[in-house]
């Protein structure tokens, strides 16, 4: 059976880039628009946190998925600081700019938390697909 053209396409690493890059680019946006453009939706207490984690766990995972060769061994941790540094940077910039957001401690924390699903969800996906890349 031969690999359908959206599975070789997505194989290239330009294009696994630049679907990281673009989720970036989605994430600093929903964390710098106003907050009062934002939906006021409460499904249950913290759901906002657990919104956070999953955006970082894709954060996280694409990272993963863009560079799975530079990643690995003692710099497998690596893209934990690169979590660290961006969901510090959203934060600050929402205290900054005045955009009706604050920094919150617990949303950096649910941003940090949110590299280990993603994290896991690469492993979980290479042990299942190993040379997969």
């Amino acid at each position: 059976m031969q690999p359908s053209r959206l599975f070789l396409f997505l194989q290239q690493p330009t294009v696994r880039r630049g679907i990281f890059f673009l989720y970036v680019a989605l994430i600093t946006a929903l964390s710098l628009v106003s907050g009062h453009d934002l939906p006021s939706v409460k499904l249950f207490r913290h759901a906002d946190k657990v919104i956070h984690m999953c955006m970082y766990a894709g954060f996280t995972f694409l990272l993963l998925w863009g560079w799975p060769r530079l990643f690995r061994g003692s710099r497998q941790w690596l893209p934990l600081f690169v979590v660290m540094f961006w969901g510090l940077s959203m934060e600050i910039l929402q205290d900054l700019g005045h955009y009706g957001r604050s920094f919150e401690l617990f949303d950096l924390v649910a941003n940090v938390l949110g590299f280990f699903p993603g994290w896991l969800a690469w492993h979980l996906i290479h042990w299942w697909r190993p040379g997969k890349g």
